[in-house]
């Protein structure tokens, strides 16, 4: 089975972790909508490294990683493209890449803008840093761009599921109602031209499953997850925390956030 869930932020004490083990296998999928975090330094990353599952962990590009680590992963083919083995069964999503997992398209765009970039450009320059704490990289770059459209014309603008850090623009104010609705994000406006790419060549997806807000909302085909949990092939959301104070792991179906109203924890 393939599950979906948001940011992780390197923290091997997020409840999730939990209920992963105790559901799923070896034959089980996990993908990890950006902010994955275990690549941010040597302590984090030896905590990943030592930590035991048995099921395999997919993560896209977040606007918290650390991408001197990501940009060295070696790489392999795998669900029908390139990843970058970031190891123990992890590895690391392309942006503008398309990968066939269990019979369906994912298509991936990850990135986002960072709201903190100053405070850790800041702190980088005032406290001497022997490391880097912000990366331009964490914003595709227009080659990127051309990838993904070039990806989505080989592939018909037609795919399954769109895995993405951020998301359109236009959901952050009506849906959303985040405090970084004013925030200009070019990764934002990178997803919706290829929205209206896909629209516009009759093409089509059926979810998209984005992280970044620390929020869980589902909205039409639209899914911001934190705390939440998607089981894909059972079409159910398996309700999980918004900011570590409760967990439930209620479930209800997928296909009822198609509905116009917003479907909110």
């Amino acid at each position: 089975m393939v599950y979906v869930t948001g940011d992780t932020h390197g923290d091997v004490s997020d409840p999730r972790w939990d209920w992963f083990d105790e559901h799923l296998t070896s034959d089980d999928i996990l993908i990890i909508t950006g902010d994955f975090g275990f690549d941010w330094n040597d302590d984090i990353r030896k905590k990943w490294q030592n930590f035991k599952h048995d099921y395999i962990v997919l993560f896209c590009d977040g606007n918290h990683e650390n991408y001197d680590v990501l940009n060295s992963l070696d790489t392999i083919k795998k669900f029908d493209d390139i990843v970058g083995v970031f190891g123990n069964n992890t590895y690391r999503l392309f942006t503008g890449h398309m990968y066939i997992i269990e019979g369906k398209k994912y298509f991936v765009f990850g990135g986002a803008s960072s709201i903190d970039k100053d405070w850790r450009v800041e702190y980088e320059e005032k406290n001497n840093s022997p490391r880097t704490l912000w990366w331009p990289e964490e914003v595709p770059s227009e080659d990127t761009l051309l990838l993904a459209k070039n990806t989505l014309a080989k592939h018909n603008y037609k795919f399954d599921y769109f895995i993405t850090h951020t998301c359109n623009p236009q959901l952050k104010g009506p849906v959303l109602k985040t405090y970084k609705m004013d925030f200009y994000d070019p990764t934002e406006s990178m997803i919706n031209h290829l929205e209206y790419l896909i629209r516009e060549n009759n093409g089509d997806f059926k979810y998209n499953f984005f992280g970044h807000f620390h929020k869980n909302v589902h909205f039409l085909k639209y899914h911001c997850l934190y705390g939440d949990i998607v089981n894909l092939d059972d079409s159910k959301i398996i309700k999980g925390f918004d900011d570590f104070s409760f967990e439930t792991w209620e479930t209800y179906p997928l296909e009822e956030s198609e509905r116009s109203e917003i479907v909110s924890v």
